[in-house]
């Protein structure tokens, strides 16, 4: 049947082509250089938020992120040493270190330092993510001391004037991907049920061996007080980009399961369940114009 086929059809295009009132072929349809996209190939939607606003939100977030770990692992750290996980609490080693491996496991313990601040003495530390087990496996003891320096070199900073005017803080240290380690000052509230934006103030070792200030908010700090519950909106004082100490806020709100939102004269940031494909968190950032 096939054969049959394809002999009918030779047959009709010999015919048409000997007769001369045959009518011709239509011309090909003129280029219009447009072209059909394959299925998922379609460009995103364009992005509504400023040029640049998600990379320096983002660079705020990782540290806002690394602080709010540093503050939940130090904590648990503290409860550990007071309970003897590390020994006797009167001869325990007093200062803290907190990180998380190459593959995500949360390690937390204590650790001594010589005057010089160059070498870690006595470190010892523990798995956070089941039954304290100890962490035996070989720790950055150099960028653990580097850590150590920027830190108390912070803490001589803003000590004096700090307490002067009654704004408790505690000292966080933070070794971004590139780059020399950072010690970020954080307020923390005096009353019940309120927080602090902004007021934070960085460090960092400069190229010549002199601490630089990296971040200054002090000016921008405010208690405020949080609701009991329901959703929390925290108003920045900055004009574009939240600083750190109003992410570190959002960060732990959210930890608590409270619908957060923060907002600058640009932006509407919202934490809303998701999986965050660099660090597995259940939210992630949702960022719109402010006004929308």
């Amino acid at each position: 049947m096939r054969a049959l086929h394809t002999a009918v059809a030779l047959v009709a295009a010999g015919t048409l082509s000997a007769c001369a009132s045959a009518p011709k072929a239509p011309p090909a349809p003129a280029e219009t250089g447009v072209r059909a996209l394959p299925p998922g190939s379609e460009p995103p939607p364009p992005d509504r938020m400023p040029a640049g606003f998600r990379t320096a939100f983002g660079a705020n977030d990782a540290r806002a992120r690394a602080i709010a770990f540093y503050q939940a692992c130090a904590a648990t750290v503290s409860r550990l040493r007071a309970s003897g996980t590390f020994g006797p609490a009167a001869r325990a080693p007093r200062l803290f270190h907190c990180e998380r491996t190459a593959d995500g496991v949360p390690v937390g313990g204590v650790f001594d330092i010589d005057s010089a601040f160059a070498k870690v003495q006595r470190l010892a530390l523990v798995r956070l993510d089941g039954a304290r087990p100890k962490h035996a496996d070989a720790v950055d003891t150099a960028r653990i001391a580097r850590q150590a320096q920027v830190a108390r070199d912070a803490n001589r900073q803003v000590a004096d004037a700090w307490r002067k005017q009654g704004r408790p803080f505690f000292i966080v240290p933070y070794s971004p991907p590139q780059g020399p380690a950072e010690a970020w000052v954080i307020p923390y509230p005096t009353r019940v049920r309120s927080v602090i934006l902004g007021g934070e103030v960085a460090f960092a070792r400069g190229a010549g061996g002199a601490l630089a200030r990296v971040a200054d908010h002090a000016a921008a700090w405010r208690q405020v007080a949080v609701p009991a519950e329901g959703p929390v909106v925290l108003a920045s004082a900055e004009a574009d980009i939240a600083s750190v100490a109003d992410l570190v806020v959002a960060r732990g709100l959210a930890e608590q399961g409270r619908q957060v939102t923060v907002v600058t004269r640009t932006a509407r940031s919202a934490l809303v369940p998701g999986v965050d494909p660099e660090t597995g968190a259940r939210v992630v950032w949702e960022h719109a114009p402010a006004g929308r």
